[in-house]
């Protein structure tokens, strides 16, 4: 059996197109790895139809019929929260949109994604689930304008797929992430999310303390591999410096690498908006394999 998976994820700056395929006989493979310099401002600012037009020639001189669209926000709003690990798709949307107005003075403005915790005990009623709420106005506006090319099976933030990337290979694992103005820091086991902190940067020498803090304060995962990704993530004397006062090796974050993927494109695969389209596109690849 073979299948293919296609995303499109979009940040400030890139958009990038990945495809990965599966084969039983030969593992993962990415076919298709394009980048871009359109980003997000430029696709809902007012030479927004061009630039989407150029998307659309893209994804059609591609053949690509069905994507996920990650998004990469100028902001988002990371939040804990406790829920019934037993309530339906429904009811789970309502209590979220409810938790919205409590953290947003314009919770209609925003979409949400979610993730859970590693449930601790079979006989917890209650699981903790970590909720993403993000700007809806991007990804409506490129639903409508990428209606007539293709169809978007589903939205994620583009944390979610990253994160449930490097913890699908079942192996312990940190990631820290650093982006313009924040930095988060994610943990765990088995496949499953033990942690997540975010911490806002008002600069890059802060995430020192804060990689360093959060060490600090579980340091069980000193002894995990500890990842890196992000788009300062390619500042050499920054990853040496954390490297050095953690104690430990900083590895880039690269799926590539991650899951032994064959590379059937010229593209090494490797900038922090690639990385973004190649974990939704794997993510939505492994959830179609697995049993509904």
């Amino acid at each position: 059996m073979s299948m293919n998976c296609h995303a499109c994820a979009i940040d400030a700056n890139s958009t990038a197109i990945a495809s990965i395929s599966y084969d039983e006989d030969t593992g993962y493979s990415i076919r298709e790895c394009r980048t871009v310099r359109t980003g997000i401002g430029e696709y809902c600012g007012p030479g927004g139809k061009k630039a989407v037009n150029r998307l659309v020639s893209l994804l059609r001189k591609k053949e690509i019929e069905t994507l996920v669209l990650s998004i990469h926000t100028p902001c988002f709003f990371p939040l804990d929260t406790l829920f019934s690990r037993n309530i339906s798709n429904e009811t789970f949307d309502s209590y979220c949109r409810a938790e919205a107005a409590f953290l947003l003075s314009k919770p209609g403005d925003f979409m949400h994604d979610h993730l859970s915790y590693t449930l601790n005990s079979e006989q917890n009623p209650l699981r903790k689930y970590l909720l993403f709420y993000y700007p809806r106005e991007p990804s409506n506006l490129l639903h409508d304008r990428l209606h007539a090319c293709c169809s978007i099976s589903s939205t994620t933030h583009y944390l979610k797929p990253i994160i449930k990337s490097i913890a699908a290979t079942l192996q312990p694992f940190v990631l820290l992430e650093i982006e313009q103005g924040y930095a988060t820091f994610s943990a765990g086991n088995n496949g499953e999310l033990e942690y997540f902190s975010y911490w806002r940067l008002n600069h890059k020498s802060d995430v020192e303390y804060f990689a360093l803090r959060e060490l600090t304060i579980s340091p069980q995962y000193r002894q995990h591999p500890l990842s890196i990704t992000g788009t300062l993530a390619s500042d050499k004397s920054l990853a040496e410096r954390l490297s050095h006062a953690a104690g430990t090796t900083l590895y880039p974050f690269n799926l590539v690498d991650l899951y032994a993927m064959e590379r059937n494109v010229r593209s090494a695969c490797s900038s922090s908006i690639e990385q973004k389209a190649l974990s939704a596109s794997l993510m939505d690849l492994y959830d179609s394999m697995s049993p509904s």
